[in-house]
């Protein structure tokens, strides 16, 4: 973020990465709807993008080329911008991802740090993309996995961040790379409180229990779990594959919301009733930053 005066700011975010699904106009759809992310999750109101494009024309083909663009331009425009040009080269192995950059009011920003003892810890979206993006990639996941799957990632956060600010959010970020745990650490660390989790409340992906439990998982997923060791307790309740998901590095994940208990369930339903598979998954305890993942 860059202040340019007491009541504006520009948040500026990047993200790219390599295809995680089949078809080009899911992976530049899902790419765009991702890096936007990172503006909803800070309350900020996005401006424009550019592409950032790693490719082998000759390798892959103007047409599949074009319709990764396509899917990209198509969100963009679902979320009320353009997409100002951007940059290229020439690759052997596909990427593709977009800057985003918005405005905000430093007052009314979402920061990690905010987070209270006594908060509701809410979650925006269902959990498995990373599972089934790499049972995809193994002819393991369901077509009706995959499709659902595909539908959560290419959902903006737009209007989740909406529904969000009618309450008093007091700490925010979204649901990516790092997992659910991972980025649950961020705003522990940044706000010096500890979280309480229930490993049942989040909301899965079609599929995605069932490809866990079959050891299929991407590599990220095993680097987080790695990265957030020693500071997340294990309920002995807590299955495998539930710690599977819940350390699943994320693609184009759900917000993750702290607000007061009396608001948070209200919003949950706010949520769910704008097609959001929404939940409550927890709640934050004054302590040493650290995560206790409960049956």
């Amino acid at each position: 973020m860059y202040r340019l005066g007491d009541d504006q700011a520009i948040v500026a975010s990047l993200d790219f990465f390599t295809p995680i699904v089949d078809e080009p106009e899911d992976f530049g759809a899902i790419a765009a709807a991702n890096a936007l992310s990172d503006l909803y999750a800070m309350r900020a109101r996005p401006l424009f993008a550019l592409n950032v494009l790693a490719v082998q024309l000759d390798q892959l083909g103007a047409e599949i080329v074009g319709a990764i663009l396509r899917g990209a331009a198509e969100t963009c425009a679902e979320a009320g911008i353009s997409v100002a040009g951007g940059h290229s080269i020439d690759d052997p192995e596909p990427k593709f991802g977009m800057v985003a950059l918005g405005l905000v009011d430093p007052e009314l920003l979402w920061r990690k740090s905010g987070a209270r003892p006594g908060d509701a810890i809410l979650l925006g979206k269902a959990l498995g993309t990373g599972v089934i993006s790499t049972g995809l990639k193994g002819g393991l996941a369901s077509e009706e996995a995959v499709a659902e799957a595909v539908r959560s990632m290419r959902r903006l956060n737009r209007e989740a961040a909406e529904i969000l600010s009618r309450y008093a959010v007091h700490a925010a970020t979204d649901v990516t790379g790092y997992g659910l745990l991972g980025h649950m650490a961020e705003v522990c660390r940044a706000s010096a409180v500890a979280a309480r989790i229930r490993a049942a409340a989040p909301s899965l992906l079609p599929g995605a229990l069932e490809l866990a439990g079959q050891g299929v998982r991407p590599g990220g997923t095993d680097r987080n779990r790695q990265s957030i060791e020693e500071c997340v307790t294990w309920g002995e309740g807590v299955e495998e594959p539930l710690r599977v998901l819940l350390s699943d590095a994320q693609t184009s994940g759900g917000l993750l919301a702290f607000l007061p208990p009396e608001e948070a369930e209200v919003a949950a339903e706010s949520l769910g009733e704008a097609g959001y598979a929404a939940r409550v998954v927890g709640t934050i305890e004054a302590g040493q930053p650290h995560i206790h993942v409960e049956e």
